[in-house]
Order: structure tokens, then C-alpha cells, then sequence
């Protein structure tokens, strides 16, 4: 019965996490906040992490109990093996492992969707009043200046602007980044939210058009990030499960100890990005940048890479 509840959990848990990850990775940059199912299936697979783990340490405490039986009965049958030796050929060993592998650069590079989406504060606080992009026309400009690089060279100018919008009302855009000196008269892209002018409008440097497309998107950093940690998943786990035998990565599979890692991990970086993913307490955007740039990644690789010695080890 506990063999049943661990392999059923770990199915549950990995097809929860897979549709959550993949969901939350492909999220329109447009979404005020992600789904709150997002976070309850994200839940889901986490709780089913650690109900595997307490069937694994169950089932050995089971074990335990019938080898002391055993040991004081007289012609006793032999008992029952630690590890179960049924879907313990090797297509059905690389198979869960493929499986686990391929969700793990989706994984590392969650954050760095989350956070490419996110925009800061300000974007943030116009997507949940519902922004929409206009066309406005620069009436009025103070405090523009020029930004260079090391190099002495001016990238673009920042500068507060008072726009006038298509219906005719006035808002102000505070901070505004373009590429050439800005004036009167000049139309520009601005991001506003009608219900609240008071948060008053962006203009940026970047493609504003992508806060306000609420579709579901593999693109720009986000795809750089899932390539790279693909590649970097490939080169440092792979190679260690193709040298184990699948004997030893099916008994790794199935010690208590060694995968009481798993949930352990996968709750502390749910906890990490919880914020971005509920969105409550959002903080500054030093966390999730961490979390985006070798937070998620470097974990997952010094856990896998681990199992998969021990696997090759034993």
C-alpha cells in the first residue's frame, strides 16, 4: 500500500509542478499577476513531494518491524526486498529520469520569466488598474538630461514629460526614458491606466506593447535562459546518469534519506518566488533577481548532480 501511495504521489506531484512551471514560464508580461491557480497547483505538487517522502520512510520503518520479525521466527520466508522490483527495468528507470530532466531548466529559468514580466513597481501598479498603450504627444518637458555610458557617449535622455492623450485629458509620465532628446509635439508610446491616472503614465526604452499582451509567450530573455540552462543541465547531469546503472538510480529512487532532499528544496524555492506568484509582500526586485540568475539553477544542479552520483557510486 505505501509502495502504491509513493508512486502515485510522485506521479501527481510531477504533473502538478510540470503544468505549473510551464504555465508560470510562459505568463504575457500583460498579466497583472499570475493566475491563483498557478500557486495552488505549484502547492499541490510540493505537498505530493513530501506525502511521497512520508510513504518512503514509512515503508521503511514497515521493513524494519518485519526484518526483527523474522529474525526471531524459525523457518520464516525471506522478507520482502527494500527496493520494489516491479517498473525497475531500465526503460522504465530512464524514462522517470528523462522525465525529471526535462522539467529542471524550466525550473531554473521560472524566475527569470517571472521577473522579465514584472516591470517594477510602477508597471505593476498599472497592469492591476488595467493599462492599456496610447499614442500621446509631448506638450510639455522639464529636467531632461542626457545618460552616458562609461564611454562617455549619451544612450538616451530621461526626462519628466506632460502628455496630452488621445481623449484629450493631461497625465504626466515622471522619469521617461527615450532614445532622442525629447520636445513639443513629439508622439510617443505611453502606458497608462484610465481608472487611475493618478499613477500617472511610463514611457520607456523597451517594447510597452508587451505589458499589455496577456498571452501565453516563450520569447526574448526568458528562451535565452531556458537554452542556456538546458545546455548547462546537459553537460552536468547527464553525463553522471548515463554512466549509472539503472539498478542504482531505481535504489536511489526509493531511499528515504536521499530524496527527503526534493521537497525540502522544491518548498524553500516555492517560498522564494511566492511573492512574485501570489502577489503579496513584493519587495524590491533584488530576490527574484537572484532567484532568476543561478537562485533556482544552482540548487537544482548540486541536488540532481548528487543523486545521480550517488546512483553511479553504489
Amino acid at each position: 500500500m505505501l509502495v502504491q501511495v509513493a508512486r502515485v504521489s510522485a506521479v501527481g506531484a510531477w504533473t502538478a509542478l510540470a503544468v505549473a512551471i510551464v504555465w508560470g514560464f510562459g505568463l504575457g508580461y500583460g498579466s497583472a499577476r499570475p493566475p491563483a491557480a498557478l500557486y495552488t497547483l505549484a502547492c499541490t505538487g510540493v505537498g505530493l513531494l513530501w506525502l511521497r517522502v512520508v510513504a518512503l520512510w514509512a515503508a521503511k520503518v514497515v521493513r524494519r518491524r518485519r526484518r526483527r520479525r523474522v529474525s526471531l521466527t524459525k523457518d520464516a520466508e525471506p522478507f520482502r526486498p527494500r527496493v520494489p522490483s516491479t517498473f525497475d527495468a531500465a526503460p522504465w528507470v530512464y524514462t522517470r529520469q528523462v522525465a525529471v530532466l526535462l522539467l529542471l531548466p524550466l525550473a531554473a529559468a521560472l524566475p527569470g520569466a517571472l521577473y522579465e514580466a514584472d516591470g517594477g513597481e510602477a508597471i505593476r501598479e498599472l497592469k492591476s488598474a488595467g493599462a492599456v498603450l496610447v499614442s500621446a504627444t509631448v506638450i510639455g518637458v522639464t529636467d531632461a538630461h542626457g545618460v552616458e555610458d562609461v564611454d562617455g557617449t549619451v544612450t538616451h535622455y530621461e526626462a519628466d514629460l506632460e502628455l496630452a492623450l488621445p481623449d484629450g485629458r493631461r497625465i504626466t509620465a515622471r522619469g521617461a526614458g527615450t532614445y532622442r532628446e525629447p520636445r513639443p509635439d513629439d508622439r510617443i508610446q505611453a502606458l497608462w491606466a484610465p481608472s487611475a491616472p493618478q499613477l500617472g503614465a511610463q514611457v520607456r526604452l523597451g517594447n510597452l506593447a508587451e505589458y499589455v499582451d496577456t498571452r501565453w509567450t516563450v520569447r526574448g530573455e526568458r528562451l535565452f535562459l531556458l537554452l542556456f540552462y538546458g545546455v548547462v543541465f546537459l553537460c552536468f547531469i547527464v553525463p553522471f546518469l548515463a554512466s549509472a546503472e539503472a539498478d542504482g538510480l531505481h535504489d536511489v529512487a526509493w531511499r528515504p534519506l536521499a530524496q527527503t532532499a526534493l521537497p525540502v528544496l522544491a518548498t524553500l524555492l516555492l517560498l522564494w518566488i511566492r511573492p512574485q506568484l501570489t502577489g503579496v509582500d513584493i519587495g524590491g526586485i533584488g530576490s527574484i533577481a537572484v532567484a532568476a540568475y543561478g537562485g533556482f539553477a544552482i540548487p537544482l544542479l548540486l541536488l540532481f548532480t548528487g543523486l545521480a552520483l550517488r546512483a553511479l557510486l553504489d
